[in-house]
Order: structure tokens, then sequence, then C-alpha cells
């Protein structure tokens, strides 16, 4: 594909006497390479099995604790031969800045967040008097397999739920890993610990 640039000729004087803006009327084709710059394509993978990042599914050097395409980090800096995924009875914690509150997940129990007492008993409490967030928010799960999820409540929450800077639509799971960053509504947020790192 080409892209058309104006040739002013070595024109391009808007103030001409003889009531022209200085440019003709021929467009020079360029090549869109010279546009944009080439397309760069991701190195290829030089074995063909191995431990893959949870991020990008690269291939990893063995003993890898973030991976060297696309910085994700690799479950509990193992070499991510687990595929990101939380080793069997390793803690998961989220931890409330705001709140001096630390919260475990435990597999096979979703860690229900929001003001919803008879819902969400180990967060309501700490919750109640924050009107921004719902009182159904959303949940957090550690499937049987180690990987970890948050989903915001199916019939969704005023203020919204967030993962880093992507806001989470209504049911939808969102794959969590150690350092992800979830917020509940514009006030509450807390840091996902994965392997017992604790809070940085």
């Amino acid at each position: 594909m080409t892209t058309p640039l104006r040739d002013d000729g070595g024109g391009g004087d808007p103030d001409r006497r003889d009531g022209s803006d200085g440019w003709d009327d021929d467009w020079v084709t360029v090549p869109e390479e010279e546009v944009r710059g080439p397309v760069l394509s991701p190195p290829p993978d030089t074995a063909g099995s191995g431990p893959r990042c949870p991020g990008c599914a690269a291939l990893l050097p063995s003993g890898t604790s973030r991976c060297p395409r696309c910085l994700a980090p690799v479950g509990g800096g193992n070499g991510g031969g687990d595929g990101g995924a939380v080793p069997a009875g390793a803690p998961v914690v989220l931890h409330f800045d705001t709140l001096a509150l630390s919260l475990p997940v435990r597999p096979g129990e979703p860690l229900r967040l929001g003001r919803d007492a008879g819902w969400a008993p180990a967060s309501a409490g700490a919750l109640e008097d924050l009107s921004t967030v719902s009182r159904r928010h959303a949940s957090v799960t550690v499937d049987p397999d180690g990987t970890v999820w948050v989903a915001e409540e199916t019939d969704g929450t005023l203020n919204g739920t967030w993962v880093n800077d992507g806001h989470l639509l209504p049911g939808e799971r969102h794959r969590l890993r150690d350092g992800d960053r979830v917020r509940l509504g514009l006030r509450v947020g807390c840091t996902v610990r994965i392997a017992g790192d604790g809070p940085r």
C-alpha cells in the first residue's frame, strides 16, 4: 500500500504574488514502509517445546522470573513451567492498601467483594461505609489448576471494576497475576499477591 503526499516543488510560500498557494497539483506516491517504517515481527521461538510465558506464550529460558519478550511475571519465579498458574497450596492474597486489610483467596471458595454481609462476609465489614463499592461488586476465585480470576457481578456495578487500567465487563472473568491492581469503584483498590510474595 502507498500513501500519497503533496509535492510543493520547493515552494510552499502562502504569500506568493501570483495568488497560488505554492503547491502544484502533482502527487508523489511514497511506499507505505517509508511512511510508517518496517513492520517488526516478534523473534521466532528457537525451540518447539518447554515452559511458555503466561502473557505472550513465548518460550521461556529455564529459571526465569520475567518473560524476556513481554516482561510479564512468571508464576513464582519457577520458570513458568506451570504456565503462570499458582502452585498447589500457594497463598493468594488481596492487599487493600487504604484499608489496612488483607484477604486470602482459597481454592474452590470464591472471595466475594462487596458491602452485603450475607453475600460477602469476609469483606463487607471493611467496605460497609464505602458507597462507591456495590453491595455485590465482584468475586475472586482460584481454579483447581491454580489460575486466579476476578469477575464483576453479572448485574454490573454503579462505579465499575478495574484491573490495572482495564475496565471489566459485567460477568466476564479476567485472569489475575501477581502484582495486578484491582479497583472496586473509584476509591478502593487492592494489589494481588500470589505465592506469598507479600506487599512491595
